[in-house]
């Protein structure tokens, strides 16, 4: 009886296509696969702010808009249960301005555990608003929109 062996090549095939699945499923949460750079700390609120450098998006007319992913973690979320939130931000390279286009909560921090519904706030969702005195205004803005605004 002929037994056919598995040549090394099909092995090493069938061991990364194996660590690929448990890779994929190792991943599964929204803030692993991010390249969070620092923005700074909100004085007396001990949050920190991050953003995705990788999901920077051109948008709007004349690509005047950028949007980046958010992250906000720190102990002033624990007292809403949370551990982090993702937001999706739009800033507006003309006229200083941001939106948050939309915001989910985790359980843990950079964007891991069980997402949480976090409750609408009374102004009208993707309303443009002044830039807010924490890192996610001037200071991101800035980041996003070097000039402080677009050419």
């Amino acid at each position: 009886m002929h037994q056919t062996s598995a040549t090394p090549q099909n092995r090493f095939s069938r061991y990364l296509f194996q660590g690929w699945v448990i890779l994929s499923f190792s991943f599964g949460s929204a803030g692993v696969l991010a390249d969070w750079a620092r923005v700074g700390d909100e004085q007396g609120t001990s949050l920190n702010y991050f953003v995705d450098m990788q999901s920077v998006k051109q948008t709007g007319p004349m690509s005047i808009y950028r949007q980046v992913t958010v992250l906000i973690q720190g102990p002033a979320l624990k007292s809403q249960s949370l551990g982090s939130t993702i937001s999706l931000n739009e800033y507006d390279c003309m006229t200083g301005k941001l939106r948050v286009l939309q915001t989910t909560g985790f359980t843990q921090p950079w964007g891991n555990g069980d997402k949480l519904p976090l409750s609408s706030s009374p102004s009208k969702a993707n309303d443009w608003q002044v830039l807010p005195e924490t890192p996610l205004g001037q200071q991101t803005l800035n980041m996003l929109c070097p000039s402080g605004k677009d050419d």
